[in-house]
Parts: C-alpha cells; structure tokens; sequence
C-alpha cells in the first residue's frame, strides 16, 4: 500500500511542469505533494518495511525539484538536494524527505497514541512495548545518539508532542554534521548562515498573485533558488559584459557592484540624496560630495579620501561626522 502511494505521488509530482510557472510548482510541491502524500503509511509502518517506497518517492522528489531549479540541468548535487531537503527555519527549501521523515514518524506515532492503544488492547493483556517498536527506537538511537530518548519506553514519560522534538532533533544533527559531510568553501558556509537568518526564506510561502505584485517570473524564481542553493549562475572567467573590465564571477555577484550599470549609479545617488534631504528636514546640516582632507594627517602629503557621500556636520562638540559609503 505504501509503494502504491509512493508511485501514485511521483506520477502526480511529473505534472508540475506543465504549469510553466516555478514558483507556483515549488509551493505546490511544498504543501500539497510532499512527504504528506506518504506520512499515513510512515507512521504505521516500521520504517525497515517501507525503504522501497521511500527510495521510489524521494527519487520522484529530487527529480521535480531538479525540474524547478535547473530545468533538469546540471549542478545539482547531493549538496543541493540535503540543504533544499532542510525545514526553512535551518536554511532549506523545506522539501521533507521521505528517509527523514521515516527515521522518527512511527516511533511518534506510537509514542502520541498510548492511551488509544491501551484502550484497544485493554482486554488483550499484550505488551504496548512491542518487538517492532523496540526496533523502531533501537534505529532511531543510531540515527541521534545524542538524543535521549529513553521517556519514549515508557507510556508516562512519552513527550505529548513527540513529532516535533523528533524531528527538530534530526535537522538539528544533520546541520550541526552538514560540514563535516559537506565541504562548504568561506562564502558557501557564509551563504549558508544567512539562509538560517529570521525571515529569509518567507519568500517561500508567499501567494504568487499578479495584482500584488506577489509573482516573479521563471527567470527570476530560479536565479533565487539557484543562488540560495549555491549553484552557479554563469561560465567561470566570463568577462562583463558591461564594463569590460572585470570578470563575472560564477554566482554574478559582480553585477551588485559594477560601476558601469546605470541602475547602480541611480541606487546609489538617489539614496544619497533622500538621506540628505532627511538630514535638511530635521535641522542637521549635512553636505553632499563633501572633501575630507581635514581628517588626513599633515605629515602624509595631499589626501587621498574619496569625497564623503554625506558629511554631517552638526556632531557632537561641533565635530564633523562622515556617513557610511551607501
């Protein structure tokens, strides 16, 4: 029955493509065609009789993400697949697998559902702790030895909400492993800590409605997911186009600051000028494009301080203060 779950929802997953559409295909794969196709058979089965249908699904899973971000391309690793498979609290896509939701669903199953099981068996006289059970718990201690799970042995200490501490368990083994597994160059692991920052990846459950501005186009949807999940955006050593005079970085974090785009100039004064026009407002006289050579030392010569985009002026003791480049 779960391997005939698990084909029915790979077969439903190879249907997102034709929405054309990636980020109404990843909501869709996140909340309605997810491990919760196959959780009613997770946590009734002892995981060691379902690693059939969680090898049929989790294959079906990767291959419509790999779908959504790369188009079926190429750059997506196992790197990739384990962080898009992390809950979005710790940094991923939160794509559950089926191999990680299996390793705690049926010990929470049974630990959430004492008091129904002895009800059911009260005339039967049997022991709850069965041989299925104790070998679900013995898997799970492998899986986070860490973890003390000794109250799920017995019915009066069983955590009312076992799912949940199962599985935040879990994530947080694996990212607490995930460098030790993987091996994340300085801007992979900085990467990978700004993903786990608040907020950064509510993007993920937005709505995407047009008339709110809530839709991104294809193009745009997957430069997000393909940078989040660290895959290369363009050719190594690929000069830029624009200015000519540097190369594109494969992530494209070149083009953030290349001084020959118009778009970066105009950010970049017309901030500078509603900080000024902030400044005027409240009293504080601030000047635009300001010299700075009364901070260099005499002994040194002829400045050479760029010009401060803003320089307040009306400090502490009458002291000039210089705003931070914008």
């Amino acid at each position: 029955m779960v391997l005939k779950r698990a084909n029915c929802a790979v077969e439903l997953m190879k249907c997102l493509k034709r929405l054309r559409d990636p980020q109404s295909e990843l909501l869709l794969l996140r909340s309605c065609m997810g491990v919760a196709k196959l959780l009613f058979g997770l946590r009734t089965c002892q995981p060691s009789l379902v690693g059939g249908a969680v090898s049929v699904f989790d294959e079906g899973l990767r291959g419509a993400l790999e779908d959504i971000v790369v188009c079926g391309g190429a750059f997506f690793g196992d790197l990739q697949w384990r962080l898009a498979s992390l809950p979005t609290r710790f940094g991923g896509l939160g794509i559950c697998t089926a191999e990680d939701a299996s390793s705690y669903a049926f010990v929470a199953s049974r630990a959430q559902s004492w008091g129904l099981q002895d009800h059911i068996l009260r005339e039967c006289g049997g022991d709850v702790l069965d041989s299925d059970y104790r070998s679900a718990l013995d898997l799970l201690h492998s899986s986070l030895p860490d973890l003390d799970i000794g109250g799920f042995y017995i019915k009066d200490t069983a955590p009312p909400k076992s799912q949940k501490i199962l599985a935040n368990a879990l994530y947080g083994e694996i990212v607490k492993r995930f460098e030790e597994k993987f091996v994340l160059s300085p801007r992979q692991r900085a990467v990978f800590e700004c993903l786990r920052a608040p907020h950064a990846q509510d993007f993920l459950s937005v709505t995407p409605i047009e008339g709110l501005g809530q839709h991104m186009s294809a193009v745009e949807y997957r430069a997000i997911l393909r940078y989040r999940l660290m895959i290369p955006l363009f050719p190594v050593d690929e000069p830029c186009p624009v200015c000519r005079k540097a190369c594109l970085d494969s992530f494209g974090e070149h083009a953030i600051h290349c001084k020959e785009l118009p778009g970066f100039k105009y950010r970049h004064d017309w901030v500078r000028d509603v900080l000024c026009d902030v400044l005027k407002r409240a009293g504080i006289s601030a000047k635009k494009e300001a010299p700075v050579n009364f901070l260099t030392d005499p002994l040194e010569g002829r400045s050479t301080l760029r010009p401060a985009d803003i320089l307040v002026t009306s400090g502490a003791q009458g002291r000039g203060e210089q705003s931070g480049k914008t």
